[in-house]
């Protein structure tokens, strides 16, 4: 991989200027790291640094290596070269505790949180003694925990069930946790992606206050306002490699993304050009729409989505992390309630919050998680294929084996999955042909509507062509509407007749696909 070129001359001038100063030590520098993962060059000699009494953000469109990073800064993964060091030492980690130890502390995406357990129980998960009571605090831990969530501004108890808190309540306690043992470097990844706009100020407001303690906090976030008003430096990362480091002050949302999309992708080849997959006319969208949303609100997720489906047409939902688009698919498939709004199909209203519902309407959605949720990883090519309610390889309730074995064939051949043995368990098939295998079910029971999470999540670049192709290729085929949501947008221009771009829950832009390109739809996303 290519290191981003000198035109950025300007941008790394700046970036000189954030370097750290003769004598000012950072409290975790990591220097030269490099890692590989199959097909994929994540990270290509980034170095980085982060000093106590300042929030450094790190900043970079999906797949950049953000998450990469700073999960070798938690023990997490290990680098294929390069140094980490804390205080100007070598530090080597064999796993997350070996991280925490040396004074790491890593506040993940996701919000995690054992629901039976009090929230200062759940604070001390994993740093118990052998003697220590795993159900009521003691004096001493309640004494311990209650500080933390002090110095963090919480109102609520250490005593309380997690189970009871809301999200932004379980992330406070979440960075609360980060105080109770030894160390100054807080990595914070996408800390603000769930909250509404008001709960998200609330927490800027509590890192400053950890910024005055002089803790050294890493903030990964994709909320650009956010990192304006809260960040002391910020580096960019584009295609694995450091744009670099530059102050606050030098940047605004404008410089951010023209350095985060410089480069051009589509020049080396990692995706295919915009219209690849997409028919020379799409299908004209007068008369009544297969797929109706109207003012579609689940705070805070969601807030008046309105968009239209017709017959033969992918629609792209473009949005990052938080955004709100893989919720408005969820709620669509009746997996998710929503507070008002419609959904109807055909002309005729789904009721919210029923999956099955949505189905028999033939609403059909393939999630994000493919193998939690997408496939049984455990049950054969075969039985995935024949799960479906409507499986045609069953007749009153009962399985036949013979028509199993046809149609498992048929769609393996039709749907290109690799090994063709039908029988071969799910879970072993690589991550392309797990997802083919997911659409491939989903189409099983002859949807109207297919929703796409991500589609392209985590596969390899070869497959994610093959992917793309096939989607056309169904529509084209069986004239059924789909939507797909996607942070990968090079995708969506590749394969949608429509993009509408979301951020913190709002439908922000709409796009003819032959009007947009990757900066307009980052520049839209990008709250």
């Amino acid at each position: 991989m290519t290191p981003p070129d000198s035109a950025t001359e300007a941008g790394l001038d700046a970036a000189s200027n954030g370097m750290a100063l003769p004598g000012d030590v950072p409290a975790a520098r990591l220097d030269g790291i490099s890692k590989s993962f199959p097909g994929v060059k994540a990270l290509d000699n980034v170095s980085f640094d982060v000093r106590r009494g300042e929030v450094h953000a790190l900043l970079g469109e999906n797949g950049a290596g953000k998450s990469t990073l700073v999960k070798i800064l938690a023990g997490l993964i290990r680098p294929d070269s390069g140094r980490i060091l804390l205080d100007d030492t070598d530090a080597v980690f064999h796993g997350p505790r070996d991280a925490q130890r040396r004074g790491i502390s890593h506040v993940p995406q996701e919000v995690q949180a054992v629901p039976d357990f009090s929230v200062g129980r759940n604070m001390l998960l994993g740093f118990e003694r052998p003697f220590d009571r795993k159900g009521k605090l003691s004096s001493k831990e309640r004494e311990q925990t209650r500080d933390a969530l002090n110095r963090c501004g919480a109102a609520f108890s250490e005593s309380a069930l997690t189970g009871q808190l809301s999200v932004p309540e379980l992330r406070l306690a979440q960075i609360s946790r980060t105080l109770l043992h030894p160390g100054d470097v807080i990595v914070l990844d996408e800390p603000n992606a769930a909250l509404s706009e008001n709960d998200a100020a609330a927490m800027l407001d509590r890192l400053r206050l950890l910024r005055d303690q002089q803790k050294a906090i890493i903030f990964v976030s994709h909320r650009l306002t956010e990192v304006l008003g809260i960040a002391d430096r910020i580096t960019v990362l584009r295609d694995g490699c450091a744009v670099g480091t530059f102050p606050r002050a030098e940047l605004d949302k404008d410089k951010i993304v023209a350095l985060m999309t410089k480069t051009s992708r589509l020049a080396d080849h990692d995706s295919p050009p915009s219209g690849t997959f997409r028919s020379s006319s799409v299908e004209a969208t007068n008369g009544r729409p297969l797929l109706e949303v109207d003012g579609l609100t689940r705070e805070p997720n969601l807030a008046d989505v309105s968009l239209r489906l017709h017959s033969g047409q992918i629609v792209g939902m473009a949005g990052v992390q938080g955004s709100g688009h893989g919720h408005l698919l969820r709620a669509i498939a009746g997996v998710d309630a929503y507070d008002r709004g419609l959904v109807a199909v055909r002309g005729h209203a789904l009721h919210p919050g029923m999956i099955r519902g949505a189905y028999r309407a033939g609403v059909v959605l393939v999630p994000a998680d493919r193998r939690a949720s997408a496939i049984v990883s455990q049950l054969s090519v075969r039985a995935n294929l024949t799960l479906p309610i409507h499986s045609r390889a069953s007749r009153g309730g009962i399985r036949r084996i013979r028509r199993e074995r046809q149609l498992a064939r048929e769609h393996v051949e039709a749907f290109g999955i690799r090994p063709s043995n039908t029988e071969i368990l799910a879970g072993n098939l690589s991550g392309g042909n797990q997802q083919k295998l997911a659409l491939a079910r989903a189409l099983v029971s002859k949807p109207d509507v297919l929703l796409l999470d991500e589609p392209t999540q985590g596969i390899d670049v070869a497959a994610k062509a093959e992917i793309l192709a096939l989607i056309r290729r169904l529509v084209q085929e069986h004239g059924f509407g789909v939507v797909v949501a996607s942070s990968e947008f090079e995708e969506l221009l590749a394969v949608a007749d429509v993009i509408h771009v979301m951020s913190r829950g709002r439908l922000v832009e709409t796009f003819p696909t032959e009007e947009a390109d990757y900066e307009r739809i980052l520049h839209a996303a990008l709250p």
